[in-house]
């Protein structure tokens, strides 16, 4: 059956976007009819029934149709709904739906869920060819075009060029077919709006094969740019990306490091350099700490600690060239750097002893033998006779 709504001539000029409303609204798909700069322009749409399938072909100047939830809800009334194929005219259009927004050109095919709401905008000399197709008859394939609606079809898709040039022949001769050829040909046209969803979601998923990875460079490069920020964390990191908290603690799941964890070693890292820089001598290591996001001093020394096996300020000690270190006992080389990480400090050696101020018992012996000959000749010189 073929029904034609022509306002070529209409003498009610004033009620012709009425009059596109509710034909359009009765024999497709309910929508608001808008013109541009408040023209009453005239138009022309043909509807076409193909079986379950309905074709329609609009050409019309500039004008907007707009599909409402209000108006979805009133029309389908628990009753399945459809998904519409649309060849795109010379003049081209924009399509609208959710927060997507698609720029069309001509001949450009476009697939979109006409149950959610939705917007076509068309400049002047407008035509559009579209079959709209019971989702019921899509199986799984109606989800995942809801899923990815509105959904350009590529002109090198080879499924997609041949479902464009069988909606714009059937557009036109769709009303003259016999019954039994109708039903076959509704089910030929499905199938391959089928299989053309089938290609774009196969096509999304090679894509999207890499994503995971790029989303975690993407993060560490996000997390790098603000770790001086105390806000820092997986909450505002999840909602820079547009990710719920659970999405990015399982998008690090393969990695080396949780995503705190990433923020700390990141962290730890330059403020371990910053301790070690000579510029830097002059500021007090909360300082140094507080530049990095760590409010809390002792926190921070615990953090360090657990990671370092020293405190921030042996570290600092350990490494700076000043003052220069001693020699270890018994080598040219000055104590390793590793004897801070047990306890003692470069200059000091706890197995070196002070020397003893007792007199050694060698040296003992000497003097009181020497003492003892002394006061002998003394003796002697006393008990010789006087001359």
């Amino acid at each position: 059956m073929t029904t034609v709504t022509d306002t070529a001539g209409s003498p009610e000029r004033s009620n012709n976007l009425h009059l596109r409303r509710e034909a359009a609204s009765r024999n497709t798909l309910p929508v608001v009819v808008g013109a541009h700069g408040g023209a009453v322009p005239e138009d022309r749409t043909l509807t076409r029934s193909l079986g379950p399938l309905l074709f329609v072909h609009i050409t019309a100047q500039p004008r907007r149709f707009v599909t409402r939830a209000r108006h979805i809800a009133r029309a389908t009334d628990g009753r399945a709904g459809y998904a519409v194929v649309a060849v795109v005219g010379p003049s081209g259009g924009s399509l609208r739906q959710g927060e997507r927004i698609l720029h069309l050109r001509g001949g450009d095919l476009v697939m979109w869920d006409a149950d959610r709401p939705h917007e076509l905008d068309f400049p002047p000399g407008a035509r559009l060819e579209a079959c709209l197709v019971p989702r019921s008859g899509l199986g799984p394939w109606a989800e995942t075009l809801e899923r990815m609606t509105p959904l350009p079809v590529g002109q090198s898709s080879p499924s997609g060029a041949v479902l464009g040039s069988l909606i714009k022949a059937l557009a036109d001769t769709a009303g003259h077919c016999p019954t039994h050829v109708a039903r076959q040909l509704a089910g030929g046209v499905t199938d391959l709006v089928a299989a053309v969803i089938a290609e774009a979601a196969r096509g999304e998923a090679d894509a999207s094969a890499g994503a995971p990875h790029r989303l975690v460079r993407e993060i560490r490069a996000y997390i790098g740019r603000h770790l001086m920020d105390p806000g820092l964390c997986p909450e505002s990191i999840a909602a820079a990306h547009h990710l719920s908290v659970r999405s990015l603690h399982k998008l690090f799941e393969g990695e080396d490091h949780t995503v705190a964890r990433q923020i700390q070693r990141c962290r730890l890292e330059e403020c371990a350099k910053d301790l070690l820089r000579v510029d830097n001598a002059r500021l007090t290591i909360a300082c140094v700490a507080r530049k990095w996001g760590y409010i809390n001093p002792a926190h921070f020394s615990r953090l360090f600690r657990s990671v370092y096996g020293v405190s921030p300020s042996q570290w600092r000690a350990g490494h700076s060239p000043r003052p220069p270190q001693r020699e270890a006992r018994g080598s040219g080389a000055p104590a390793p750097l590793a004897s801070l990480r047990e306890g003692a400090l470069p200059h000091h050696d706890p197995a070196m002893k002070r020397p003893s101020r007792e007199v050694p018992a060698v040296f003992g012996t000497g003097v009181a033998a020497t003492s003892d000959r002394s006061v002998g000749r003394r003796h002697e010189r006393l008990r010789a006779p006087v001359c």
